[in-house]
């Protein structure tokens, strides 16, 4: 076992107690009910869970943080950690063209807005198998195509729909420049060398299935709001949200000490700064700052070449820190240890499980407006 490997291991362990221990501490101890009950009772138990592991993050690589918030090594390696789950996002996005088409089942699927949902939490999905050596050479080559783009943050993996659409348009991505590219670059990578493009050929009828139940129970609403329109006392307090930085922020001052202050500073800092880092900007200071002189190829926009000198640079980095990633990703599955979840992942999964339910709602209420049994047998 490498150190690095080891390192990993101890982080976790002291993650999780840390974790453990806070949220009992927040459940328990009345100093902080005066705080919660500002808020909607039902968005305090969310914050208590995710605050539990933000706070973990904080003690446990806050000072790596603070240490490394300028260097691009440590924002190389975090790209490298997505793209190993790129490679899953795809194997998942495979399935649900199939699970559409009606040609797999897969358990605990029962609609398609579920997709979305494995989505955000794609390191703890068991319907797909884990990542393999050659998927991730097969990554590292993409890297070194010229396809390959730099993906820090992707947010819509299983985007069937949009997907699909620009599949089956005559409209070429980066050719015609009125239409956005929606489908990832390393989709279209994968396809070309795993022979797998044929899977968006494949026809959406359960998808159609379920267009039709939940439009039926939408045209059932309207018609209800239109009959009456109840009055219903609501609770108007703000929801608590893990993600507003500025509340995040002042509830660890008030509730936390001046070193955790700092750690949960630094970390927010990072993301923040991963956000709203201005194309040219970070590209002229990836290249001050390598170790090497980059080339800089002819383009007749200079600000283009910069970008793409400092793109392929990164993409190489990136790729030689695919190798240490692939042996951590081992080293979690080996020994059963969890899978941290990305910051805006666990954002995303909150908004997507409401999606989730509200489309589970919609589509049995049809299937009983229609007479049928309320159920995902159809």
């Amino acid at each position: 076992m490498s150190q690095s490997v080891q390192n990993k291991f101890n982080e976790e362990i002291q993650a999780e107690l840390i974790r453990h221990q806070t949220e009992e501490n927040l459940k328990s101890n009345p100093v902080f009910r005066e705080f919660f009950n500002q808020f909607n009772p039902s968005s305090v138990e969310g914050f208590i869970r995710h605050y539990s592991k933000r706070k973990a993050l904080y003690m446990v690589r806050g000072e790596e943080f603070l240490r490394d918030e300028d260097s691009q090594s440590f924002r190389y390696k975090l790209i490298a950690e997505q793209g190993l789950w790129s490679i899953q996002q795809k194997k998942l996005f495979n399935l649900q063209c199939q699970w559409r088409a009606e040609q797999i089942q897969l358990k605990g699927i029962e609609h398609s807005t579920q997709f979305m949902l494995l989505s955000t939490h794609i390191q703890h999905c068991t319907l797909i198998s884990p990542v393999t050596k050659d998927e991730v050479e097969m990554y590292r080559n993409y890297l070194c195509s010229e396809q390959a783009e730099l993906v820090v943050h992707y947010d819509n993996w299983q985007d069937y729909e949009g997907f699909k659409a620009e599949y089956q348009s005559d409209r070429i991505p980066g050719v015609d420049a009125e239409i956005e590219e929606q489908v990832p670059a390393w989709y279209r990578y994968y396809d070309e060398k795993a022979g797998s493009a044929h899977f968006m050929d494949l026809p959406d009828i359960r998808g159609e299935k379920e267009n039709r139940y939940r439009s039926i129970h939408r045209q059932r609403q309207l018609e209800k709001l239109k009959e009456d329109n109840p009055s219903k006392k609501l609770d108007d307090r703000p929801y608590l949200s893990i993600y507003d930085t500025e509340l995040l922020e002042s509830f660890v001052k008030r509730f936390e000490d001046r070193q955790t202050l700092r750690y949960c500073k630094a970390v927010e800092r990072f993301q923040k700064k991963m956000d709203a880092n201005l194309e040219v900007d970070a590209a002229i200071e990836i290249l001050k700052t390598a170790p090497k002189a980059i080339p800089v190829s002819a383009h007749s926009d200079w600000r283009q070449a910069l970008v793409q000198s400092a793109q392929r640079f990164e993409l190489e980095q990136v790729s030689d820190l695919m190798p240490l990633v692939f042996e951590e990703y081992q080293f979690h599955l080996d020994n059963g240890i969890n899978f941290t979840q990305r910051y805006l992942d666990r954002k995303r999964e909150e908004y997507v499980s409401q999606l989730c339910e509200k489309a589970r709602q919609q589509i049995l209420e049809g299937r009983r407006i229609l007479n049928e049994p309320e159920n995902f047998r159809f």
